[in-house]
């Protein structure tokens, strides 16, 4: 095996060290970096490494203007960029490789599928052929969002509505208390508090903008507290989620917190 390293750029602890020690449990040297601007020092040193693994969500620089950066730093012998997801959807993965990327891997793929995406690319360099291949992904996936209506649906259901009082004050104390999500912190955890501090502090919330969903949609657009590529599908699949421990623990939090935000 390659004793070129493998960069892990993740900002959750616990993810990065579990990353970490099963790619070095089959063999592979891993230097890890908790954030986009760590990663881009570190690959200042280490100019060709086996493959970088790049999470999308982080704080200070997030994924995809990290990749871009990456792009821009390496040699006349690119290597791969392999993301790291929390939701699957054709938006996530357009913007994955309109910034550069060569795959993605959802957080929740089994291990044995992880070291197999591992393996392909670290075995492989690129070529003039993997850009034409990304071109041609990129290409129908834009057909895809095109359909869906992709940001332009998000954007639009913004329109024509004042913004109320409510949205103003959430957005106010979303903005003063995101050093405390400065983790980064899990898309449903997050997705999960939202929820919760909204249901609480504004119940009637968004009946002049077509529902609670569109009005969650709306402060996402106005905070980017969530990330705005995940929170169509984060919407879309709201029956399933709820019930998940992360969304849980991050509602009740919300819950918890809406006490402190200005009366509505």
């Amino acid at each position: 095996m390659s004793e070129r390293p493998i960069i892990l750029v993740e900002d959750n602890e616990k993810i990065r060290r579990m990353y970490a020690d099963m790619l070095e449990a089959v063999g592979y040297t891993v230097m890890r970096a908790n954030d986009g601007e760590k990663a881009v020092e570190l690959l200042h040193k280490v100019t060709n490494p086996e493959l970088v693994i790049l999470d999308i969500m982080m704080p200070r620089m997030d994924g995809i203007e990290t990749c871009k950066r990456i792009r821009k730093l390496q040699g006349a012998r690119p290597y791969p960029v392999i993301f790291l997801t929390a939701l699957d959807r054709p938006e996530t993965l357009l913007e994955c490789l309109r910034a550069g990327g060569d795959d993605y891997i959802m957080k929740s793929t089994p291990v044995p599928e992880v070291l197999e995406r591992v393996r392909y690319w670290s075995q492989n360099r690129l070529t003039s052929n993997d850009a034409n291949r990304r071109e041609r992904a990129i290409r129908e996936l834009e057909a895809i969002t095109t359909k869906r209506g992709g940001d332009d649906f998000l954007q639009q259901s913004m329109q024509g509505a004042p913004e109320p009082q409510s949205m103003t004050q959430l957005a106010d104390f979303l903005a003063s208390c995101g050093a405390v999500f400065d983790d980064g912190g899990d898309a449903l955890y997050r997705f999960g508090y939202l929820v919760g501090l909204v249901a609480t502090h504004a119940p009637q919330a968004g009946e002049s903008q077509g529902g609670f969903k569109a009005y969650l949609r709306n402060l996402v657009f106005k905070t980017n507290f969530v990330d705005r590529q995940e929170i169509d599908a984060l919407l879309e699949n709201y029956e399933r989620i709820v019930n998940q421990t992360q969304f849980r623990e991050g509602w009740s939090r919300g819950r918890g917190d809406a006490e402190a935000v200005s009366p509505a």
